[in-house]
């Protein structure tokens, strides 16, 4: 079979009766071609099907027009908006996005980013793994501009983040307002900023309302079950109200109750992070929500400007989160507001 072959831009040229650099221009969006060349060039490009050769194109100037994201995964409502802002705030600017996941495994995140650098992205927004470093990103990337979401990697590096020491600090004192006489913390097994600093919040607001702290650091399903168990109905002192570190936290709790048939009307809960699903629970779960259309659209900003070749220094954006008052807590579900 005869191989079809594809207009160039020299036929485009001679259908348009112009120079082959008269065209380039026309393509890569330049403003000294006439309106008359410019219909004429349309014309002969509808005409013979031309497509520019983008790759060719992105290894002249050095760019591809791609944006790396590497999550640890997508099956939480904070990340899943995030991804899907930044897909829409890079096709906006002419990007694309290369999306990979690592599964909080630093290893896996070292060949993603790999991944990505072999991919000759223009730029990454990078959720690290724990205990990664810059120097192990920079040893791996190069000078391949990166911004940090959610976990910081350092002053060295642009980073948009949430304030969680204050929501730690900040669903405690809301639980501590409903007079719940004792508090326990649950958190991941992760050294992870994010929950070492909603963790330190809430420590110092039991701390300075007198209480004492008492964290469960969930591992599995059934520690988890039993240490619940035993805060919830020891005979002296149980605990009455449970804050919950993150997304994931929250899941195991939610089913580790449910399995040792524990109602959530018997205890106050508060969860950092917020769910789909959280407004449908009965009651319905208080929650301290990140804003990640938020986080997303600063860190692709951020991150244009570095591939754009800005040098100012490493910006540091730290957003509030949202407490959202519904009835898990104690409130009025009636009453249910955001604040």
């Amino acid at each position: 079979m005869e191989e079809i072959k594809r207009p160039t831009i020299i036929d485009v040229a001679r259908a348009a009766r112009v120079g082959a650099s008269t065209v380039s221009r026309h393509v890569r969006g330049g403003k000294s071609v006439s309106p008359e060349v410019a219909k004429r060039i349309g014309i002969a490009i509808a005409q013979l099907g031309y497509e520019p050769n983008t790759l060719a194109r992105s290894l002249r100037v050095g760019r591809t027009q791609t944006l790396g994201v590497l999550f640890p995964h997508v099956n939480n409502v904070f990340f899943g908006n995030a991804i899907r802002t930044v897909q829409r705030e890079a096709r906006r600017s002419g990007f694309t996005v290369m999306l990979l996941m690592h599964e909080e495994d630093a290893k896996l995140q070292q060949e993603q980013l790999a991944s990505l650098k072999r991919s000759q992205v223009d730029g990454i927004i990078l959720v690290p793994a724990a205990e990664t470093n810059v120097a192990q990103v920079r040893a791996l990337l190069g000078n391949t501009p990166v911004v940090a979401l959610d976990r910081p990697l350092g002053s060295a590096l642009d980073c948009v983040m949430l304030d969680n020491y204050m929501a730690g600090l900040q669903a405690t004192e809301h639980l501590l307002w409903h007079k719940h006489r004792h508090i326990v913390s649950v958190t991941a097994p992760y050294k992870l900023h994010p929950l070492q600093s909603r963790l330190k919040g809430h420590e110092d607001a039991m701390d300075g309302a007198g209480k004492k702290v008492e964290t469960i650091v969930w591992r599995d399903t059934e520690q988890l079950e039993g240490d619940l168990c035993l805060a919830l109905q020891r005979k002296r002192s149980p605990a009455t109200a449970i804050l919950s570190m993150s997304y994931s936290v929250t899941i195991a709790i939610l089913s580790a109750l449910h399995d040792r048939n524990i109602r959530l009307h018997e205890i106050g809960f508060i969860g950092i992070d917020d769910m789909e699903f959280a407004s449908f629970l009965d009651p319905s779960l208080t929650t301290v929500a990140q804003p990640a259309e938020q986080f997303a659209q600063l860190a692709v900003g951020q991150l244009l400007r570095r591939t754009a070749g800005a040098t100012e220094s490493p910006v540091q954006v730290i957003l509030p989160g949202n407490l959202i008052i519904r009835a898990s807590c104690g409130c009025n579900p009636a009453l249910s507001k955001r604040r």
